[in-house]
């Protein structure tokens, strides 16, 4: 293990707390970036190095021009704890050849280096379940019944995305047999228990869709509570932290459109004379790294109109050239930086957590649901006719007049 020294550092310095507990320790960041502390636990070693994360992470986002965003330093610092609490539980054990984290490297180093996934793949849903394998405390072939039942334990996913981060499991052991990596039986136990796994059927309004993503959508009500709750700072603990997405979560609500399209979205692709938004870009930031790709998920370039509201809420955004949406730091809105803020609000109202992204399903199932005329609406959102009937018509949703609903924030 590196141990990391105080002085170290360049955007932090450690402190230390008596507490009735004893010493804790708390990382308090410089005076440019406010001087917000975060707490580190009470060994002194680990805590040096999650500083040394934290101080890392935070240079990572400098250099790449990004917002540095308290809450997701939080959430990274949570992330890692809870994966040292799994390593002291484990039992100490030799690595072997065919642990499962191996086989995954072997499989993932394979398909890198021949060019079939995209960057963005790789540094999300690949890096997701190489994470998910690390932390597994089951590493042996032997062991398939407790990994399943392991990954499937987690309350934080879905059942389906459980099963979906196992199917790519199974991709990798399935592939590491046919390469001589392990015998051919594994292979074949581990496709017949995936194909084993049957999941229950939930409500109608549970589905899956674009990119993958279950249709898992949010009330009408609760959209406009959260705008509502972001627009007025009901559950912010410092001035603009909540109000700095308000627009940006208004706006992807209005137009449905996918987060990495807004985040993307500049003023010189916004008509407000031919009331007209052209979306033709997209930005993702996988793994600390911005990427930029031309041309949205399924077509180059896609217009969508604007209307009275939609033109109200553009009208109230004071700068017009470069990006639309920026944060209270100037630069643009950063979805990694909402989502610290969207756990803690969700969390507030008491409200089921669902991703942000959901407000994308929420507006396209509305409407559709709600006579809106489906090919208009496949176009301007840009899916198909058949993937908006398949999926979006008939959801167990209230019918309501939606000009009327969609003017009261």
């Amino acid at each position: 293990m590196t141990v990391a020294k105080s002085n170290d550092f360049k955007y932090l310095s450690m402190m230390t707390m008596n507490t009735n507990y004893g010493v804790m320790y708390q990382v308090r960041l410089c005076s440019k970036l406010g001087r917000k502390t975060i707490g580190v636990g009470a060994d002194k070693i680990q805590a040096l190095n999650l500083a040394l994360m934290i101080d890392e992470e935070i240079n990572k986002q400098v250099v790449n021009g990004q917002p540095v965003e308290i809450d997701y330093l939080k959430a990274l610092v949570k992330e890692a704890q809870e994966a040292l609490k799994v390593q002291k539980t484990e039992k100490l054990r030799l690595v072997k050849k065919d642990d499962l984290h191996i086989l995954w490297d072997k499989y993932v180093s394979f398909h890198t280096s021949i060019g079939v996934w995209e960057e963005t793949y790789i540094l999300t849903t690949i890096q997701t379940v190489g994470n998910l394998i690390k932390r597994c405390p089951f590493q042996r072939l032997e062991q398939k019944n407790q990994v399943v039942e392991w990954i499937f334990d987690d309350s934080t996913r879905s059942s389906k995305t459980s099963k979906d981060r196992f199917k790519l499991i199974v991709a990798a052991i399935d592939w590491n047999s046919k390469t001589d990596n392990i015998q051919r039986k594994w292979g074949i136990d581990y496709r017949d228990l995936l194909s084993s796994i049957s999941i229950k059927s939930e409500k109608k309004t549970n589905t899956t869709c674009d990119d993958d993503r279950e249709i898992d959508i949010f009330t009408v009500s609760e959209v406009y509570k959260i705008l509502h709750a972001l627009k007025n700072e009901t559950y912010s603990r410092f001035p603009g932290k909540h109000y700095q997405y308000f627009k940006y979560i208004y706006f992807c609500w209005l137009t449905g459109c996918r987060p990495s399209e807004a985040v993307a979205l500049k003023w010189e692709n916004i008509d407000l004379i031919k009331k007209r938004i052209k979306f033709c870009e997209g930005q993702v930031n996988a793994s600390g790294r911005i990427i930029k790709k031309k041309g949205t998920k399924t077509v180059s370039v896609r217009y969508f109109p604007i209307n009275d509201e939609l033109q109200a809420l553009l009208e109230t955004i004071p700068h017009r050239t470069g990006y639309v949406f920026l944060n209270a730091a100037n630069k643009p809105i950063s979805q990694k930086g909402l989502n610290g803020v969207w756990h803690t609000l969700l969390d507030a109202m008491e409200i089921r957590y669902r991703i942000p992204y959901q407000l994308r399903h929420t507006m396209i199932s509305y409407h559709a649901n709600n006579d809106y005329p489906i090919h208009k609406l496949a176009e301007i959102v840009g899916n198909s006719d058949k993937v908006l009937k398949e999926h979006y018509l008939k959801l167990d949703i209230e019918r309501i007049k939606l000009p009327e609903i969609i003017k009261s924030v």
